[in-house]
């Protein structure tokens, strides 16, 4: 039996992604016979603000240390959910002599401030695996020329959201409107400029048929520049943003839309390091449209549980939206197959026992 601990600062069942990564990737290894597991992570609190959630997230990295060096004394495997707690893994393989793992993610490899570079030069480079989340995240790490091994294992997806009882009525419902004859297009997520939900409203949306209608499910930092857009181009009888919603009425979303949206841009200094939102979209059998960007064609694989559109490129929205007919797919099946927890696990195990 292999001793194991983790350490992460973003822990949560229905928070970010990272969050919700460790999360799983935690719950599944304690079910696991053949691993102990002992953790010390921070929870991120359901509903918590943007502020408050990085507030105690730094407070965790810069306190957890001590904690962390004796709980690792009967550790076999050292995990760190991010390259921000490098330090942590740092001393715990220069004090313990223990192999030391961190996932990456992206952003946390790619942010450049100049005292976070520094600190990576100093603490980052020298632990025994590296699991970048995508092919994208992995673009990043190798930039950093890091001496251990290398292994890109995407995040796993929980099959929480399916259910194929829900109809159109409860969307209609949901929505307080009759939607019967609408082709409705949804996003679920963060709201931040690189998800280009400002550019696919003034852009594309703007340009399909008038049956389409748009359902924005989420909050962050660019609620309100959505807002005016909408607002400046008369598109509030079209375009709905609910805000954070229930696990139920997102399940809602995911099961009756006609289709999901992933429309991100670049954004210098941003990017996307993975795709939840269109891998939960596609569990429920729905077809998808991402933008073929950064580390989401690691989630949407063309053709397979998606489609992959140019970033940016109006045109190709525009002329893939209007003619598209909403259909069954096999995108549930094959999502299931490539990022169940099942499949998942296995390349942890995998990286761990080596």
């Amino acid at each position: 039996m292999h001793n194991i601990l983790f350490i992460s600062r973003a822990y949560g069942e229905s928070a970010g992604g990272m969050e919700r990564l460790s999360f799983e990737l935690i719950s599944e290894f304690e079910k696991k016979n053949n691993f102990a597991v002992t953790k010390i992570v921070n929870k991120t609190k359901r509903h918590a603000s943007l502020l408050s959630t990085r507030l105690s997230s730094i407070i965790f990295a810069i306190t957890v240390l001590p904690q962390a060096i004796k709980a690792s004394k009967n550790a076999d495997i050292v995990h760190i959910g991010d390259p921000v707690l490098s330090v942590v893994g740092w001393s715990i393989a220069r004090f313990r002599k223990i192999p030391v793992a961190v996932t990456v993610h992206g952003l946390d490899v790619a942010y450049a401030n100049v005292f976070y570079r520094l600190y990576l030069k100093l603490f980052f480079h020298s632990f025994t695996a590296y699991i970048p989340i995508s092919e994208y995240a992995k673009q990043l790490l190798e930039k950093h020329r890091v001496r251990g091994t290398i292994t890109v294992i995407s995040p796993g997806i929980r099959d929480d959201f399916y259910d194929a009882s829900q109809t159109k009525q409860d969307l209609s419902k949901l929505l307080n409107r009759d939607i019967s004859q609408k082709t409705v297009l949804v996003t679920t997520g963060r709201l931040v400029a690189r998800k280009g939900h400002a550019w696919f409203i003034s852009t594309v949306f703007s340009k399909l048929p008038q049956n389409f209608i748009y359902v924005i499910a989420g909050d962050g930092a660019a609620r309100e520049s959505i807002a005016g857009v909408i607002a400046s181009l008369g598109l509030q009888k079209r375009v709905f943003m609910l805000g954070r919603i229930s696990h139920e009425d997102q399940k809602t979303l995911l099961n009756t839309c006609d289709a999901f949206i992933q429309p991100n841009i670049a954004v210098a200094g941003d990017a996307e390091g993975f795709g939840i939102a269109p891998l939960e979209a596609a569990l429920c059998g729905k077809t998808v449209f991402a933008a073929n960007i950064d580390g989401i064609p690691s989630a949407i694989h063309d053709g397979k549980n998606g489609t992959l559109l140019k970033s940016g490129n109006a045109d190709a929205w525009i002329n893939a939206l209007a003619q598209f007919t909403p259909k069954e797919t096999q995108a549930r099946q094959y999502t299931l197959a490539t990022f169940g927890w099942d499949t998942i696990i296995k390349k942890y195990e995998q990286v761990f026992s080596e």
